[in-house]
């Protein structure tokens, strides 16, 4: 009885020490289990392109300076002068139809004059140059040519210059951002299709700014040229040009 019991134990002993090594067998000879990479984690390919578009605009007003410019040997002489011409030239702007806020003092100054021919001595003042300039906005550039020769008249004898610009330019920003988001997008597909790709969906919209680039060709008169000078002054203004630029980044598949 008790070697059938013996025997039985040895068996059983037996039975798992061929277990355990077969597993043992089997966890250094399994194949190592790789990752498959899915088409979820493969980055999507982009494409960022960038395009610009400039649309002209005729301008509708126009800003002009001018000066009442006074000599006198005495300042308070040549002040005097200059405020009541300068008073005179306002009030005949202002009967043209120009309103108040669109005229403006922007400045105010006073030279000395000084006689340097003597160079072993100091400078001598000899006079004072007072300037006053003023600044309009016309808002009828037809009509310029008539209140330029009604300053003049008035008192002016110095136009500094004239610019020339538009009042509002909201549509022509909107058409040229438009028109630029049509160049990125047709320079998107040409890409795209040299590249054997198409377009996706767009991931991003960035707007460069929008700038406004005012005609210079600005207009001076000097005071010995403003002589009749009158409302024949030929004024081409030209025309404004608004650039917008735009970037766009696309998907690709």
């Amino acid at each position: 009885m008790n070697k059938a019991k013996k025997l039985s134990s040895k068996i059983l002993l037996l039975t798992i020490m061929l277990g355990v090594f077969s597993l043992s067998g089997f966890f250094f000879n399994a194949t190592p289990i790789q990752a498959t990479a899915t088409p979820s984690d493969i980055p999507t390919p982009t494409l960022l392109v960038a395009a610009s578009s400039t649309v002209t605009a005729s301008p509708d007003q126009a800003r002009v300076s001018m000066a009442v410019v006074s000599y006198d040997s005495n300042l308070s002489q040549a002040q005097e002068s200059n405020n009541s011409n300068t008073q005179k030239l306002i009030a005949a702007i202002k009967n043209t139809g120009i309103s108040d806020d669109n005229i403006k003092t922007i400045n105010y100054s006073v030279y000395p004059q000084y006689n340097y021919r003597d160079t072993d001595s100091t400078p001598e003042i000899i006079g004072y140059q007072v300037r006053n300039e003023i600044l309009l906005v016309v808002n009828k550039i037809a009509e310029l040519g008539y209140i330029l020769d009604t300053a003049v008249k008035a008192g002016a004898n110095n136009i500094n210059y004239i610019n020339f610009e538009k009042a509002n330019t909201e549509a022509e920003q909107n058409r040229a951002l438009a028109q630029a988001v049509q160049r990125a997008h047709s320079k998107a597909v040409a890409i795209a299709a040299a590249a054997g790709m198409s377009l996706g969906n767009i991931v991003s919209i960035n707007e460069g700014g929008v700038t406004t680039y005012m005609p210079r060709n600005q207009v001076s008169f000097a005071e010995k040229d403003l002589q009749g000078l009158g409302s024949s002054v030929p004024i081409n203004p030209g025309d404004l040009e608004i650039t917008a630029s735009i970037s766009i980044m696309y998907e690709l598949k």
